[in-house]
């Protein structure tokens, strides 16, 4: 089973939108994005599954597919497992900044935040 976080970092990966990031995020997303295609690209069966979140990076599915060639990646590949290590705090709320990630189609409300004190009021 493939993690949420790695879920997040392969739809980063895919090209999802990384404006919140630091500087320093953006550039470990720009050399686990290198690293991940270099190294896909001899593999057809994990290269398919790059392309397929790289056509739409909302695909649960072929997100999730990708998160799970990374994952398998790192498992063998000391550099690569690095790079996602160092990456996860940037997907997590226990790491020094806030980054909400929603990967999937999403029917109603979705609340982002770091810290809530109180309700929070929709509305309806």
């Amino acid at each position: 089973m493939v993690d949420q976080v790695l879920i997040a970092i392969a739809a980063a990966v895919a090209g999802k939108a990384v404006e919140p990031f630091t500087e320093g995020a953006v550039d470990l997303l720009r050399r686990l994005r290198g690293a991940v295609i270099a190294r896909f690209r001899r593999d057809p069966e994990p290269h398919a599954a790059l392309e397929a979140a790289q056509i739409d990076y909302d695909d649960t599915e072929a997100v999730a597919a990708l998160a799970a060639h990374i994952g398998a990646a790192a498992e063998h590949d000391p550099g690569l497992r690095r790079l996602v290590e160092e990456l996860r705090p940037y997907f997590t709320s226990g790491g020094p900044e806030v980054v909400n990630t929603v990967v999937g189609e999403v029917s109603g409300n979705v609340v982002q935040a770091r810290d809530i004190v109180g309700g929070i009021d929709l509305g309806r």
